[in-house]
């Protein structure tokens, strides 16, 4: 798998957090969480036929997150809050079109004889409004904030290539 490494800071420590330039992974990871979802809505609801596409389309909506995207010159950049991720929990696969951010942990709660794990995940997709370069990607953490940052393709200079 092709990936690229983005130097990220988190407060006072210098990380990365890989963007990789394929979304096999994430993709399928995403698709099968929102499958799981949309199941146990199935379930919860008594199993009756006919209620598929809105099982599917809640499961979307309560999983995953949809960033805001700015542009800026020929710049898109996502800010977005990560509290309680650090850079080695996140995963970016990003293609011309999209980018998939998983951040995903496991927390120790409770007393060391009642300890119990949770799990956190975020997903989040980005749809780009233009063609973007994924070799001139690169993200980082700070202050509890994923940013990421990709230049746009310009069509004029892409039909001349």
């Amino acid at each position: 798998m092709s990936s690229q490494t983005a130097a990220t800071k988190s407060k006072d420590t210098s990380s990365s957090v890989p963007i990789h330039k394929e979304q096999s992974n994430s993709r399928n990871r995403l698709s099968d969480a929102v499958a799981r979802r949309a199941y146990e809505l199935f379930e919860q609801t008594g199993r009756g036929d006919g209620q598929d596409v809105s099982h599917w389309l809640q499961a979307e909506s309560e999983l995953i997150a949809v960033p805001q995207i700015h542009e800026s010159s020929s710049w898109y950049t996502i800010n977005y809050p990560i509290r309680g991720f650090s850079p080695e929990d996140v995963q970016i696969d990003l293609d011309s079109q999209r980018a998939i951010i998983t951040a995903e942990n496991s927390r120790n709660t409770g007393e060391a004889d009642n300890a119990s794990a949770s799990r956190e995940t975020l997903y989040l997709l980005a749809e780009w409004p233009g063609t973007v370069d994924p070799a001139t990607a690169s993200a980082y953490i700070k202050n509890d904030s994923l940013t990421l940052t990709v230049r746009r393709v310009d069509h004029a200079q892409s039909a001349n290539a």
